[in-house]
């Protein structure tokens, strides 16, 4: 590998460290919806040039995660009760269809992953833990969706901000029974065991439907 070369990789590997540095802060709430991102500070408190944070942000405003405005700078993106549910229904249609695919794909040790995630989210959920939580769940979604072996769907549920409306559901969701929240899950491990298509399928808009029917009570 030439110099150029290593010089380009350096700076793409950076750019991603710098895109997951903030993805990781603005999921924890350390960022608050619609606050500046400024770059300068951002460069600054990491110890690095303006060149990565820079790209870092153009790439998460193409996941949803902030908005840029010209002249004015990046802000973390505000997002109401109505898009959330919309998440939902878009999710939902693509995790039906992974579900699909899964039944037939699924290894043993990825269901025996399914079922410690999901005890992990029984104790979770007593400590309080919201961003352990948010990613028990969202690591739970994930093994299903790589489970369908399908790399384009992958890629387009990667694509919708899973961590992000996860994180706002979470947020929404909290004052509910946290218990039940997480037994929703059950259901689609025992579908997947069961190789049962129809229940799969069905397991998982009604998943969705519940929480979207629970924003409704928001």
């Amino acid at each position: 590998m030439n110099m150029e070369s290593k010089t380009l990789l350096n700076k793409r590997v950076l750019k991603d460290e710098v895109k997951n540095y903030l993805s990781e802060r603005i999921i924890q709430g350390d960022y608050s919806s619609g606050e500046r991102l400024i770059e300068t500070q951002i460069a600054k408190n990491l110890g690095i040039s303006q060149a990565p944070v820079r790209e870092a942000l153009r790439d998460l405003e193409q996941i949803g995660l902030i908005r840029i405005e010209p002249y004015k700078g990046a802000y973390v993106h505000q997002f109401s009760i109505q898009d959330l549910k919309n998440a939902y229904t878009v999710r939902s249609k693509l995790e039906v269809l992974a579900i699909e695919y899964a039944i037939q794909n699924i290894r043993d040790d990825e269901l025996q992953k399914l079922n410690d995630i999901y005890e992990q989210m029984l104790i979770i959920d007593t400590s309080g833990d919201i961003q352990k939580q948010i990613m028990l769940d969202i690591e739970f979604h994930e093994i299903i969706v790589k489970a369908s072996r399908n790399n384009v769907l992958t890629k387009v549920w990667e694509s919708v901000s899973i961590a992000q409306w996860t994180y706002f559901g979470t947020l929404y969701h909290k004052k509910y029974n946290a218990i039940k929240l997480v037994e929703r899950h059950l259901p689609i491990i025992e579908s997947l065991y069961k190789k049962d298509a129809e229940m799969a399928k069905q397991t998982i808009h009604t998943h969705f439907g519940e929480l979207q029917e629970l924003l409704e009570k928001s």
